[in-house]
C-alpha cells in the first residue's frame, strides 16, 4: 500500500510541473487582429464516425484522420472542426486488447483495473493517460495542420487541470493553428451525469472562455450540453460564427431532433452571430453509441434561424463543407 501510494503521489508531482494554460481571445490565423473580411471563412466539418478499428494503433487512428484531411483539403479549408470526443478516443489505444475482449464499458475497466493497480476507475484512467494524449495530439492534429497548412479544432480529450492544490479531469477543446501550434483551449463547462458521476469529470470556467479569431471572423465555442445555456449568448456576442460540437450519447430519435433544435439554432435565434454550425460524433464502441445530425443554420428575421446545410444522416460519416463572408 506504501509503495501504491508513493507511485500516486510520484505522479501527480510529474503532472504538476509546468502546466499552466489560460483561455483568451486568441488570433488563429494569418493578421489574426485585423478585421479585414475580404476573404470568405472556408470550413469543412467532419462528422466523424468512431469505429473500434480505429482504436487498434496510433498508426490506425492517424489513417482515419488524414483520410478525412484528404477530403477535406480540396476544398481549402481555412478550418477543420472534429466533433467533441474525438481525441479522447486515443486515450484508450493502449488498452486495445482489452476493449476487443469487453462487452461493455464497465467490463473494460473492470478488466484494466484488474492489470494495473494504480487504475481504479475511468477517472483514474483518463488521468494517466492525459499526457499520452496530449504527445499523440502532437503527432496527428498538430502534424496534420503543419503539413496542410490549415486551423484544426480537434474536438475534445480529457485532460489533466490544476485549480489550487486540486488535481482534477476536464472535457478540453482544442484548437490548433495553421502551423501547428495551440492556439486555444477550452474546457466544458455544464457537464452530463455520465461525465461527472461515471467518468469524475470536473467542470470549466465560463469566465476563461472567448471568441477566437481567424482570418478576422471571430468564432465561438461552445461543447455539447453548454450549448444549451444562455449564458453564452453573451460570451460570444459579436461572433460570425457559433460552432458546438457534441457528442451525443443516445439515438437520434424525433426527441433528440426537437432538442437539438434547443441548443445552436435556438442561441442563433436569440442573439446577434449570424451562423451556427453543429458537428456530431457518431459511433459505436462497447455498449455505447453515439449519433447526431451536423448541421449549419442561419439567422432568419421571421423565424429566428434556418438550416443552411444538414448532414444527411445522424449515424454515418460525412463531411459538410460551406463558406461564410465574401466569395472571391
Amino acid at each position: 500500500m506504501k509503495n501504491r501510494t508513493l507511485r500516486r503521489v510520484a505522479f501527480f508531482i510529474i503532472l504538476l510541473i509546468g502546466r499552466t494554460l489560460c483561455a483568451q481571445e486568441t488570433g488563429i490565423g494569418s493578421n489574426p487582429g485585423s478585421r479585414d473580411r475580404s476573404q470568405a471563412l472556408r470550413i469543412a466539418a467532419v462528422q466523424l464516425e468512431i469505429q473500434r478499428s480505429d482504436l487498434r494503433s496510433f498508426s490506425a487512428f492517424r489513417s482515419h484522420i488524414e483520410a478525412l484531411m484528404m477530403r477535406s483539403i480540396a476544398f481549402k479549408p481555412d478550418l477543420i472542426v472534429f466533433p467533441e470526443y474525438t481525441s479522447v478516443f486515443l486515450a484508450l489505444i493502449p488498452y486495445y486488447p482489452v476493449i476487443r475482449a469487453s462487452k461493455s464499458a464497465v467490463e473494460g475497466i473492470t478488466r484494466i483495473a484488474a492489470q494495473d493497480p494504480l487504475i481504479e476507475g475511468f477517472r483514474d484512467l483518463f488521468l494517466f493517460n492525459s499526457g499520452l494524449v496530449e504527445r499523440a495530439m502532437e503527432e496527428i492534429f498538430a502534424a496534420l495542420a503543419r503539413q496542410y497548412k490549415v486551423a484544426i479544432l480537434a474536438g475534445t480529450y480529457f485532460a489533466w487541470s490544476e485549480k489550487g492544490r486540486e488535481v482534477r479531469l476536464v472535457n478540453r477543446a482544442v484548437v490548433f493553428n495553421q502551423e501547428g501550434k495551440i492556439a486555444y483551449i477550452q474546457d466544458k463547462v455544464y457537464l452530463t451525469p455520465f461525465e461527472e458521476q461515471l467518468l469524475g469529470i470536473s467542470p470549466g470556467m465560463i469566465q476563461e472562455a472567448a471568441p477566437v479569431v481567424l482570418n478576422g471572423y471571430r468564432i465561438g465555442i461552445t461543447i455539447c450540453r453548454d450549448t444549451f445555456f444562455r449564458t453564452w449568448v453573451e460570451v460570444h456576442s459579436g461572433s460570425d460564427l457559433w460552432i458546438d460540437i457534441k457528442a451525443n450519447g443516445t439515438a437520434f430519435t424525433g426527441e433528440e431532433q426537437e432538442r437539438f433544435l434547443r441548443a445552436v439554432p435556438a442561441r442563433i435565434a436569440e442573439g446577434d452571430v449570424p451562423f451556427g454550425l453543429t458537428v456530431c460524433l457518431t459511433g459505436s464502441l462497447l455498449d455505447l453509441l453515439w449519433e447526431g445530425e451536423s448541421s449549419l443554420v442561419g439567422k432568419d428575421r421571421d423565424r429566428g434561424f434556418r438550416f443552411v446545410e444538414k448532414a444527411t444522416s445522424a449515424s454515418e460519416e460525412e463531411i459538410l463543407f460551406f463558406s461564410i463572408g465574401n466569395e472571391d
